[in-house]
């Protein structure tokens, strides 16, 4: 994969932009879709995303929305866009999508004169309650073929296929393998097996292996956007910074600052979670960031306890099953 352009953050936080986007049954309402300088409607976001397959979820709150608009939230209206980020004077708009879902709960709520929405939302969270299947295969299938087959059952519930980076060597079943069940328990079972992360990020999954990456790389330094001084972790970093779309899970980041290179650390890691929060009102929007240090090209995955769930391959796991009482 070619790491892309760098991206630097210091020069493009200047205005504050959040967009929100929210569609269903034919209809869509945009909200602060409009140029920079106009009024916008304030909308606070909290959203929480990673490389596993723990769901991502945000929680997105807006002040003041129209009577129906609020009616048609989690009614017509069921899923959503959120983009976010900084418009330079007299630049182009640096905004982009931090959080693609759909809505499972709305509440409205009046403090004063204001009303205030808050949407709680879960990433191809139909695809995670809606997809399953049911099929076999002879010994010697490529396990990428097993793969396709349960992202074409994620497809028929809305979840779309990303980038799929798959560990090196080609991977096959070496007995007959069967599935049947929901579709995110069989990836589960699958990148357990196989050593890769599997997860739906703003509606497509995606795929990388266990010691590696996708995507380019955003720079972090103080004089670019860093918050605070990073926090080194037993094999990477914590570090919050102004927020950028182009931060996020299983994207590279270069993070330098004197704190690192005192501990003979710094250089480029992994995002391995990424929580972006704030609003475009008050304060400094922000990405905190956990990331895992890349040494030669790997990832460095630090320790992994020795459980039965992280041992376990996916022809262990079928010959368990009955023992389990799974179905």
């Amino acid at each position: 994969m070619s790491s892309g352009r760098p991206v630097a953050l210091g020069d493009v936080q200047y205005n504050r932009k959040v967009r929100l986007s929210c569609t269903g049954s034919g209809s869509t309402i945009l909200i602060n879709h409009d140029g920079q300088m106009d009024p916008n409607l304030k909308i606070e976001f909290d959203v929480t995303k990673s490389i596993s397959s723990t769901q991502n979820e945000a929680t997105i709150t807006v002040y003041n929305l129209s009577e129906s608009s609020r009616n048609a939230m989690g009614k017509e209206l069921d899923e959503v866009t959120l983009e976010a980020g900084y418009w330079p004077p007299g630049g182009s708009d640096n905004t982009g999508i931090i959080f693609k879902g759909n809505i499972r709960d709305v509440e409205h709520t009046r403090d004063g004169p204001t009303i205030v929405t808050k949407l709680t939302t879960g990433d191809g969270d139909k695809g995670v309650r809606n997809a399953t299947i049911s099929k076999s295969y002879k010994a010697g299938t490529k396990v990428e073929t097993v793969m396709d087959d349960v992202q074409k059952e994620l497809e028929k519930e809305g979840v779309g296929k990303g980038e799929w980076k798959m560990p090196e060597g080609e991977l096959k079943f070496k007995r007959p393998y069967a599935m049947v069940g929901a579709a995110k328990r069989e990836m589960d079972i699958l990148s357990r097996g196989f050593g890769f992360y599997w997860s739906i990020q703003n509606g497509v999954t995606e795929v990388i292996p266990g010691d590696g990456f996708i995507g380019g790389i955003t720079y972090i330094t103080p004089a670019t956007g860093m918050i605070y001084t990073p926090t080194i972790t037993d094999n990477g970093v914590k570090v919050s910074a102004l927020l950028n779309p182009e931060v996020r899970p299983g994207r590279r980041v270069r993070i330098e600052s004197h704190v690192l290179e005192m501990n003979a650390e710094g250089g480029e890691y992994r995002g391995g979670e990424c929580r972006y929060s704030r609003d475009n009102r008050e304060g400094d929007m922000i990405v905190f960031i956990v990331a895992e240090s890349v040494k030669e090209g790997k990832v460095d995955e630090g320790k992994k306890n020795e459980t039965v769930e992280n041992t376990v391959n996916p022809e262990q796991e079928q010959a368990t099953k009955g023992q389990r009482g799974d179905t």
